[in-house]
């Protein structure tokens, strides 16, 4: 997002006071790539025929009227010193309040006051003071100044008309006062913001009514300075142009409040952006700390059945890839991916004598082995952090027909990410060696999983795996390394990863 002093046409914003943030956020979108005309602090801008013909006329429109109307008013000294007043709010305005990019200050009170109360010489004066602070603050050029210039002006100016005429009325109560000032706020506003919302359109390309249609919302703030104008009328009327150094004060204060309010702003953001970073690094140090915990107990696992190296990788990375043609991505996938690599743990629990049995189990000892599910799930049972990877241990042997362990669900009872793992689980038992027999081809494994597609494994999970090419599963066959961090920081990614150095 840019800043608005960075957008010529926006610096009259100025002139009208501090719109709506989201009015303006909207504004600065639409304005970003029409950026600096002049270098300096302001960016660069790509200058069209419409564009310069729109600042050129709405220049020319402004100098004919200044011509024709703008003559020495009689108190010189006295607007000179409004206008500087003007001037010094202008250079020292506020940006960055509440985090938004764009310029607040005090100065649109005396604008309206000074053209109202010194006719068409003020209206000058205030414009030609407001766009001169700008300009000095942000390093405006001529062009961006020019527009300036010319729009402040001609809001001014259409503003002091519109008072004329209904003070022709003959009203003097209070009352009638303050609906003239409202009525010279809403012409201000107009003239202000239809002329900003030409030279966005054109520099944007964005339909010009939809732009005064945002503008809208600005209304309420300028039928306020209107008839907060009426003020500096009376005092003007009453002490001449110095008349306006009586009111100084309250606005010098609101401007210094902006200034204070944005400087305390500011410090606060920064401050909570250091903490919000400070609690995403612990945050980070946590997670990693609870993924090398789980990468602790598959090593303690490893370390009681060797018989499949690099079994707990491989069935990961199948997992993943399975899981992400299936769906499931960001943090799903990292659990699933938690769920998949202790999907064994409960192994733990079974004796030596039947987990390294070389020959076939008696089927007491297979009741005893079917309950590594269920070990496994109490074990993580107390740890929310692996709420989701419980169910994949408990779920891992479950069948699509209701016919496995241990609790024998089917179908969609059993939990997504389990029926990813039990593909992957059976593809790596198919496809590596085993000291009674040697592994067999991936096109034998797809096989297997067609012939038991709709039985033991859920359909949409075996089309899945079909959908992998040949050369992801083969570099993942290959792999032999032990478990590390790196299998889980990855997991959160929803593309394929290249495993030829680990499998290396």
């Amino acid at each position: 997002m840019q800043r608005v002093e960075a957008l010529d046409a926006s610096q009259s914003l100025s002139a009208s006071g501090p719109a709506p943030w989201a009015w303006l956020r909207n504004m600065l979108r639409s304005a970003g790539h029409m950026l600096a005309l002049d270098g300096g602090r302001a960016g660069s801008i790509v200058y069209t025929p419409q564009l310069v013909g729109y600042v050129v006329g709405t220049a020319f429109v402004a100098a004919v009227c200044a011509g024709v109307a703008v003559r020495p008013a009689p108190d010189m000294f006295g607007i000179g010193v409004v206008a500087c007043v003007i001037g010094l709010m202008a250079f020292f305005s506020v940006t960055g309040v509440g985090g938004v990019n764009t310029v607040f200050n005090a100065s649109s009170f005396l604008h309206l006051g000074l053209a109202l109360s010194a006719g068409p010489f003020g209206a000058f004066a205030g414009a030609f003071s407001e766009s001169l602070g700008i300009s000095s603050r942000y390093k405006s050029g001529l062009f961006r100044t020019a527009f300036n210039v010319s729009n402040i002006f001609l809001s001014n100016l259409g503003a002091w008309a519109m008072y004329q005429g209904l003070t022709t009325l003959g009203g003097h109560s209070p009352v009638f006062s303050g609906v003239a000032g409202i009525a010279t706020g809403s012409t201000h506003w107009a003239i202000n913001y239809l002329l900003l919302s030409g030279i966005v359109s054109i520099a944007t390309g964005r339909p010009f009514w939809a732009q005064v249609r945002e503008s809208l919302s600005i209304v309420p703030y300028n039928l306020c300075y209107g008839y907060a104008a009426i003020g500096f009328v009376a005092l003007h009327d009453r002490f001449s142009t110095m008349g306006f150094t009586f009111a100084l004060a309250p606005v010098a204060a609101l401007q210094v409040f902006l200034m204070v309010l944005s400087r305390r702003t500011r410090v606060h953001e920064e401050q909570r952006d250091h903490l919000l970073q400070q609690v995403q690094e612990q945050s980070i140090r946590v997670e990693r700390s609870y993924d090398a915990t789980l990468i602790a107990l598959t090593h303690a696992l490893d370390a009681r059945d060797k018989e499949t190296e690099g079994h707990s990788r491989r069935v990961v990375e199948y997992t993943r890839l399975v899981a992400v043609r299936l769906g499931i991505t960001g943090e799903g996938l990292k659990l699933l991916c938690h769920g998949a690599l202790l999907h064994d743990i409960g192994k733990i629990g079974v004796p030596d004598a039947i987990l390294h049995k070389p020959g076939p189990l008696t089927e007491d000892e297979w009741q005893v082995m079917r309950r590594h599910p269920e070990i496994g799930a109490l074990m993580v049972e107390e740890v929310e952090y692996l709420t989701e990877a419980r169910r994949i241990i408990l779920h891992h042997h479950e069948r699509w027909d209701g016919k496995g362990y241990p609790l024998g669900l089917r179908g969609t009872q059993i939990a997504q990410g389990a029926r990813a793992f039990s593909i992957a689980d059976t593809v790596d038992a198919i496809t590596q060696d085993r000291p009674y027999r040697r592994g067999r081809s991936f096109d034998e494994a797809r096989e297997e999983l067609l012939r038991h597609r709709g039985t033991q494994f859920d359909p949409d999970a075996v089309d899945a795996f079909l959908s992998i090419p040949e050369e992801e599963l083969r570099s993942i066959a290959w792999i032999r390394a032990r478990v590390g961090l790196d299998v889980l920081l990855g997991s959160q990614a929803s593309e394929p990863r290249d495993l030829a150095a680990v499998a290396r």
